[in-house]
């Protein structure tokens, strides 16, 4: 790659010569008036199923909120949050979460946020994602999930015809709830009025649902965040990757992937990044914009929010835990 050179103001009135070598095309580095400049960074990061940076769907392996995270640490994609979002034409807080009168658990969240970076040619790009969750329908999606999973077949190294849950649930209507017995016992969850699902809550499987149902609850404005941010990251061009080629390692479970991430170097201060959301907002400056709406999250990513928010439950925090028997400041006697 040849040297490119551009004249660029140097904050006193007299221009000079930048040159940048880069091996991902070609980049025109400016110096701003008080003296900024851009230095591009390539790193090729390696992401771990050890450490549940990637993980299984199907036949390919995707990117984790946690390996979206660790990708950053080069993008330096900033994430912000608007201090409002747009809930049936109305601003409203953001996020702004619905909570069941009587339970007080979280029913529906609406989030918006935005992720401003530098894409691998130097320009600043910003992403703009809004997210309706809506708990309820997780919950149907994990029946329904169950419902579909096939026995797998270890001779032959793929799934048969033979239901893995035969008496989890049933599709039907209110009117014909399925016969109970000591095994089976019947709820009603409706999807496309009058059809809907019998669930079968004595199943292990459908109990099992509704454990995930239940941290969904508690955890579902974190959640949301954490799958705005994620979209966010898989869609900046710093980063754009959410399918990985999986390198296998010595033993299950020790595989890895090799992303190649840019990112630059910069003085962005805090009043930087507001003038770009403001731009954002209003549609003007020549920054690039893409602003979206995220309709669908397939479960496997609804499932690695749940995953990434819960898996710390239960551990003490920071401050929490108890120090070490005998234990005495650093530097003391």
């Amino acid at each position: 790659m040849k040297n490119n050179k551009l004249a660029v103001p140097a904050g006193n009135g007299t221009t000079e010569q930048i040159s940048v070598r880069s091996d991902f095309g070609t980049v025109f580095v400016k110096r701003t008036d008080e003296g900024m400049i851009l230095r591009p960074v390539r790193a090729n990061m390696t992401l771990h199923e050890k450490a549940k940076q990637i993980y299984k769907v199907g036949t390919d392996y995707s990117i984790s909120a946690a390996g979206y995270i660790y990708l950053n640490k080069t993008a330096s994609i900033s994430i912000v949050t608007p201090p409002t979002v747009s809930v049936s034409g109305i601003n409203q807080p953001n996020p702004y979460v619905e909570r069941n009168p009587k339970t007080k658990m979280v029913e529906t969240v609406n989030v918006r946020k935005i992720g401003i970076g530098y894409s691998p040619i130097g320009n600043i790009t910003v992403i703009d994602r809004t997210l309706f969750y809506n708990i309820y329908t997780y919950l149907i999606q994990s029946i329904q999930a169950k419902m579909n999973r096939k026995v797998w077949d270890k001779n032959a190294n793929q799934y048969t015809t033979e239901p893995a849950y035969p008496n989890a649930a049933r599709i039907g209507t209110r009117m014909n709830k399925p016969e109970t017995s000591e095994t089976a016992q019947w709820a009603f969850f409706e999807t496309a009025s009058p059809l809907g699902i019998w669930a079968n809550y004595l199943d292990p499987a459908i109990q099992e649902c509704l454990d995930e149902h239940t941290q969904r609850q508690k955890f579902g404005d974190r959640m949301a965040q954490t799958i705005v941010q994620r979209n966010i990251l898989a869609d900046h061009p710093a980063i754009g990757v959410r399918s990985v080629d999986y390198i296998a390692g010595e033993s299950k479970k020790t595989g890895r992937a090799v992303v190649t991430v840019y990112g630059y170097r910069h003085e962005l201060m805090p009043e930087d990044l507001d003038s770009i959301q403001d731009q954002a907002a209003r549609g003007a400056g020549t920054i690039t914009i893409s602003r979206d709406e995220i309709k669908e999250v397939p479960i496997e990513e609804e499932k690695d929010a749940l995953e990434h928010e819960t898996e710390d439950e239960g551990k003490p925090k920071p401050g929490e835990e108890e120090p070490p028997e005998n234990w005495k400041p650093e530097g003391t006697k």
